[in-house]
């Protein structure tokens, strides 16, 4: 590492050691006991077995965010890359796309045409929607089953509580950023009562071109649109039962590749529309009985459906793409306490996913329309039956989890040229880890936890231009496998708290491209085997300190070392050294913010990075930022300000087919019709601080 890692992770670590004279509190506490839901039993943070780093609707306010993933940037443990402007793609310890598990409320977003490497469908949730993000690392397959090969991220969206006063609310948010680049608007309405509430709230939103840093300027084409529209419910429907539901739908149009009218020499390259329709029902009791204390069901239903256009400037033929994935899943969970020691969580899941794939190319010389195979074979259907055991176990200074997960699969695609394909994976996974209370402040922990991916539709059913390369079916896969092995500890005190941990993630079994002699319509062609094995060794830390009443300062680092064992060079797209240092003042209706980020050079690439035309030669340079915000409360109004890129740093993060936002002002507006509760008079850095 160069001498400023090595500068930036000594003062973090100093300031670890500093507070071990800190043993009193007062009235003013640095954060909350922040509660975990992406476990299946909420928990602490502080005595979870594992790293934990979370963002709430406060903190993210505080960034010039446009999508979800951008909310992100600057999370320990995580790295966004953007492929186009539309797009956001979160880098989980080294590994995103179909290897990084998302959730919405605890449901999947994740599906069987989940591409390996980055893709855009985390920007299909609303930001303004977004509660709580709950990042849990080295864990997550036996709770969720696929894709969680690092790691979970859940996304919690806006809650409702039940009230024995009702209340009505009625907000307007709307956000502007200079140049044209953003303007939206959101209005919502809630209502809690006694028995039930509700929520509705729709967004509409314009982002202009991009612009880029001092060398960069506006790189066009790139702005979109967007609409949504959002509802949620919870109704009381006595003797301990209660049902709730959320619908969610979310449109972009006109999304342009901006890479690919850059790079190679594209004349039509666009999504137009990418949408995403989400809906569920949950109902859950709480029981007072010895042994039985919680069953909760669900049923959900998410489809996803992406329109594409492309032409080259010199080709006579316009295509057309149109892929459509449907999902239903359905689920139960049952919380036992055996003893007061020992509880579990057992559980049943099934998700099947539909998949319509279709594909026109137009001469627009003769104006003849051909109708070919789509990028999936059409009608194909994945589905997948599992069951979990996780048991919580609280003794004494030892929490401990133990769990396991069994996942069946069914897939079933019809090749033109093959035939009727039919496969049945199946994939057992272990968790066991602890945690040691060492004092009233201070935990260690240590887990050891199996992960894995079922190959998917993208993976076996694959047939065209994807990113710079054509891609060709493969029909004998079977799922990735990881091993996280990782120890840590926490220090959670009055004024300040942090986490460090140590991580080694062995890969095998993994689904890699494999270059073919041949070449179509001018790309390589390529094809997957489960051929490749590797690791990825980091540290990560996160650290938060109130220096008073008023002033807090938050900062972390992340440092990541992947390899492939077989091909002997680094993991592709391994995210460069990053670090974040923060600092916030807040007091009465007034606060302000700076933040500095910094990411180091990626020069380790594999042979695939060095193929990619959105990676420079020689690997991706390192960037510095600088941003801040201000702002202030009245009655019934927030006005948040913002000055992103002071220095106008023109920075690409690696991987990424377009440049980040130059120098930029921003301001949001939050305007509340009924008047604001009185339980939290000012604005307060303990608030602030709570990431």
């Amino acid at each position: 590492m160069s001498s400023l890692k090595y500068f930036i992770i000594l003062i973090l670590l100093c300031s670890l050691a500093k507070t071990q004279a800190q043993h009193t509190r007062d009235s003013i506490q640095l954060l909350d006991e922040i509660i975990i839901t992406a476990t299946k039993t909420p928990l602490q943070k502080a005595v979870l077995p594992y790293a934990v780093s979370t963002l709430d609707k406060e903190f993210s306010s505080r960034q010039l965010s446009r999508t979800v993933p951008e909310s992100l940037f600057g999370m320990p443990g995580v790295y966004v890359q953007k492929t186009n402007h539309a797009g956001g793609s979160p880098f989980l310890r080294g590994l995103t796309g179909n290897q990084t598990l998302i959730l919405i409320d605890g449901i999947r977003l994740n599906n069987s045409v989940f591409r390996y490497g980055p893709n855009q469908y985390l920007t299909l949730v609303d930001p303004f929607i977004v509660e709580k993000i709950e990042v849990v690392k080295g864990t997550g397959s036996v709770q969720y089953g696929s894709d969680a090969m690092t790691g979970v991220i859940n996304i919690n969206t806006i809650s409702l509580k039940l009230l024995d006063k009702p209340q009505w609310s009625e907000a307007l948010t709307t956000r502007y950023i200079a140049d044209g680049m953003e303007f939206s608007a959101r209005p919502e309405l809630k209502y809690e009562g006694k028995k039930y509430a509700f929520m509705v709230g729709g967004s509409a939103k314009n982002f202009g071109d991009l612009k880029g840093g001092d060398t960069t300027g506006f790189q066009r084409p790139s702005g979109y649109s967007e609409k949504s529209f959002d509802a949620k419910f919870l109704v009381d429907l006595g003797s301990g039962w209660k049902i709730n539901g959320a619908y969610q739908f979310l449109q972009q149009s006109n999304v342009p590749v901006y890479h690919k009218y850059q790079l190679e020499n594209f004349k039509i390259n666009t999504s137009d529309p990418l949408s995403r329709g989400f809906a569920y029902i949950r109902l859950n009791k709480k029981f007072n009985g010895n042994h039985l204390k919680a069953i909760e069901m669900f049923i959900s239903n998410q489809s996803i459906t992406e329109q594409r256009f492309a032409q080259k400037n010199d080709a006579i033929f316009f295509r057309s793409e149109k892929d459509a994935v449907s999902t239903w899943s359905t689920g139960a969970d049952i919380n036992l306490q055996f003893f007061p020691w020992w509880s579990a969580n057992t559980g049943v899941e099934i998700y099947s996913d539909q998949i319509l794939s279709a594909r026109n190319d137009k001469n627009t010389l003769i104006g003849l329309n051909t109708s070919l195979r789509g990028l999936y074979p059409n009608a194909s259907r994945f589905q997948n039956k599992s069951a979990c055991e996780l048991n919580h176990f609280q003794f004494g200074r030892f929490t401990a989890e133990v769990g396991l997960r069994y996942n069946m699969y069914k897939i079933s695609l019809l090749d033109e040229t093959l035939g009727s394909i039919k496969l049945s994976p199946e994939a057992m996974v272990f968790q066991g880890a602890i945690s040691y209370k060492l004092s009233d402040n201070i935990h260690v922990f240590s887990n050891l936890s199996e992960g894995f991916r079922a190959p998917n539709l993208d993976d076996l059913g694959t047939l065209g231009v994807v990113d710079f390369r054509y891609e060709i079916p493969t029909y004998n896969l079977k799922p990735e496998r990881s091993l996280n092995q990782e120890v840590g500890i926490k220090y959670e005190a009055t004024k300040f708290s942090t986490e460090l941990s140590l991580f080694n993630i062995r890969l095998y079994d993994l689904i890699t491209r494999i270059k073919t002699p041949n070449v179509l319509g001018g790309y390589d062609v390529y094809k997957k085997i489960n051929v490749d094995k590797g690791f990825i060794r980091g540290l990560e830390i996160q650290s938060h300190y109130l220096l008073s009443k008023y002033l807090a300062i938050h900062s972390n680092a992340t440092y990541l070392y992947g390899e492939s064992i077989t091909k002997k060079e680094p993991l592709r797209r391994m995210p460069p050294f990053n670090a974040r240092l923060g600092i916030d003042y807040a007091k009465g209706q007034f606060f302000v913010g700076l933040t500095y980020d910094h990411s180091s050079p990626q020069r380790r690439l594999a042979a695939a990075d060095k193929a990619d035309n959105r990676i420079p030669i020689g690997g991706a340079p390192g960037f510095n930022l600088v941003n801040t915000y201000a702002g202030f409360q009245l009655e019934r109004i927030i006005i948040r300000t913002y000055l992103d890129n002071i220095f106008n740093t023109d920075y690409r993060t690696h991987g990424s087919g377009i440049n980040g936002m130059g120098r930029t002002i921003g301001l949001m507006l939050s305007i509340r019709f009924s008047q604001l509760q009185k339980t939290q008079p000012e604005f307060q850095v303990s608030h602030l601080a709570n990431h």
